[in-house]
């Protein structure tokens, strides 16, 4: 359905909610009246909130991102005197999220799998995150839905709350990789994970879940007849 609000600006906008009008109707009978705060996770503001996170706050560094990918699969490193751009063959990234004001993105080669050191330094890419304009369109959606969040807002950010941000960034990091993948043909390949340590590291190119340790990711590659 299509949902009209006002942003930042005071200009009036409309914007395409994944849900239909029925549905929404249905949940506001159901809200309408209750108070945010002891509502729990599994109901409508909450899938829309991940739902614009991804659509008004990553999709708009889709071309950052996928200028960024491009660098690395055509092997745009600056090289240590005795290699060059033919000695990369698996290359790892890994992101970190500070703190909802920016994305940390980096890239090197894959230190399982390439011993020596290839490149004289790694590759990175710096986003910041603006959510003013998304907490602005939660609070009026909230308006509509007649659903009282004031005491909420007190104790927690509605934008971000309980928001598994790690999972649409991967997603969002593999859709362009992919992508600019099919530009390049390049033949380089990548691991990808949470620069802290949350969660597994992942095959950028298939999704698979690789392991973390040295072993598993060497043993992984060899299967794909890749081998340093």
């Amino acid at each position: 359905m299509k949902f009209k609000y006002v942003n930042l600006n005071k200009e009036e906008k409309v914007i395409d909610l994944p849900v239909t009008e029925e549905d929404f109707n249905e949940t506001k009978c159901f809200v309408e009246g209750s108070e945010l705060i002891d509502m729990d996770y599994d109901w409508l503001i909450w899938d829309l909130r991940d739902y614009f996170v991804e659509k008004m706050v990553l999709d708009p560094f889709k071309e950052e991102i996928n200028s960024f990918c491009k660098r690395i699969q055509l092997a745009d490193f600056d090289y240590e005197k005795n290699a060059g751009p033919e000695d990369l063959k698996v290359v790892q990234m890994y992101y970190h999220v500070y703190i909802w004001d920016q994305i940390f993105i980096a890239c090197e080669p894959e230190g399982s799998f390439h011993k020596e050191s290839l490149v004289e330094d790694r590759l990175e890419l710096d986003l910041d995150l603006e959510l003013k304009e998304l907490e602005h369109l939660l609070l009026q959606l909230l308006d509509v839905l007649e659903v009282d969040y004031s005491e909420f807002k007190e104790e927690e950010d509605i934008s971000t709350n309980e928001l598994g941000i790690d999972t649409l960034v991967e997603n969002l990091l593999r859709e362009c990789w992919r992508k600019t993948k099919e530009e390049t043909n390049s033949k380089i390949v990548g691991t990808l994970f949470e620069a802290t340590g949350l969660g597994s590291t992942g095959d950028l190119d298939t999704d698979e879940i690789i392991g973390d340790s040295e072993e598993l990711i060497v043993e992984f590659f060899k299967k794909r007849n890749i081998r340093a």
